[in-house]
């Protein structure tokens, strides 16, 4: 990335200071002034600033080469947070992340979802207990980050619209919407050092999907891929989709839990082994259709990665790619892998927070 220029006035010189120290590590006063040609007095004046409003802090000081030891600069990723809700069956969860990605405060309050306003003012009041308990914290709050479903059932679903509306009343924070396989992709991203590309598959009751392109998370349609034209019946409607074949549904029969398969799997079963083959098979059909269009890792996370071992998360890859950094056979260390996910409780609402600190660390860095 390139510095921006300086003489744009003051917003600019701190934006190019931020931008430095993010780029460059700690440094001092004098090197932020030899690398931006800026006079020492403009780069205290900055420093001090931005110092009191949370955006820099001191590193510590640099080896004495005679004189006074010079103070280090670096980007104060303890003053701000943001928080990511998620809302499951029988529970509200709330992460505080900080600007680093990291969880730094986790609450959960049990209640079960329902359709009506005093559901939604109980999320927005285990927000606000959530933001206060960061307040109490010395924390400064970007905002708050809602994970809701893409496709829902529009006769039982929440009414994100309601719940953001009374979590930004009493809060006095902006909230925004992440889609939920897109907060997973977020949450994948980051964990990966925030790669530009990837496609995330999530494979649970429903097999969902997202895709990161140059950064940047959308909504995908991958569980309806057709597999075969006169496959079984999706939800959607139409036949053959990729969600017909690797759902839990497919895996765990006649009221059998998926740890309860998985557990009888181990032992060798014929119909749970041949259940699992085509499963693999068709979840590797599906890596391939990916790939014929977009060139890039492929993640699966879910309840069903959760139980997936090493030869299986091989056998979804087509061409057998190796692990990260591994060659073999004339095979690039860069080629396009299957990856397991990172496997968070409450991945959504870290990526739905993760949303928002990110586009506050693109803000700093102009």
């Amino acid at each position: 990335m390139s510095i921006p220029a300086t003489n744009g006035g003051h917003q600019d010189t701190r934006t190019a200071i931020i931008t430095l120290l993010y780029e460059s590590g700690p440094l001092t006063r004098q090197d932020i002034a030899a690398r931006l040609s800026l006079s020492l007095p403009t780069v205290t004046a900055h420093l001090r600033a931005l110092e009191a409003e949370g955006t820099l802090m001191r590193a510590g000081v640099r080896a004495s080469t005679g004189g006074r030891p010079a103070v280090t600069w670096q980007p104060d990723t303890r003053r701000h947070a943001a928080i990511g809700v998620t809302i499951r069956s029988t529970e509200i969860v709330c992460l505080t992340v900080d600007l680093t990605g990291a969880v730094i405060d986790e609450r959960h309050v049990t209640i079960a979802a329902r359709t009506d306003p005093i559901f939604y003012q109980r999320v927005a009041h285990a927000v606000a207990e959530a933001a206060q308990a960061a307040t109490r914290r010395g924390l400064r709050l970007l905002g708050v980050g809602l994970a809701p479903p893409a496709h829902i059932n529009t006769s039982s679903s929440l009414d994100y619209a309601q719940i953001g509306a009374h979590c930004a009343t009493l809060t006095g924070l902006p909230v925004t919407d992440t889609e939920r396989y897109c907060a997973y992709a977020l949450a994948e991203c980051w964990a990966r050092q925030r790669p530009d590309d990837l496609v995330c598959l999530f494979l649970g009751n429903h097999v969902g999907s997202a895709a990161v392109r140059a950064g940047r998370p959308h909504t995908a349609a991958v569980e309806h891929m057709c597999l075969d034209p006169a496959g079984p019946r999706c939800e959607c409607g139409a036949r053959g989709c990729l969600n017909a074949y690797c759902s839990t549904a497919c895996l765990a029969e006649d009221g059998e839990s998926l740890a309860g398969f998985f557990s009888v799997l181990e032992q060798g079963e014929t119909h749970h082994r041949a259940r699992m083959r085509a499963w693999c098979d068709s979840m590797a059909h599906a890596v391939a259709n990916i790939r014929a269009v977009l060139p890039t890792d492929v993640v699966v996370c879910g309840p069903i990665a959760e139980y997936l071992d090493d030869d299986e998360i091989a056998r979804l890859d087509p061409a057998g790619r190796l692990p990260a950094g591994g060659t073999a056979g004339g095979t690039r260390a860069d080629t396009p892998r299957v990856l397991r996910g990172v496997g968070e409780p409450y991945q959504d609402a870290h990526g739905a927070a993760l949303a928002i600190v990110g586009r506050h660390l693109e803000t700093l860095r102009g």
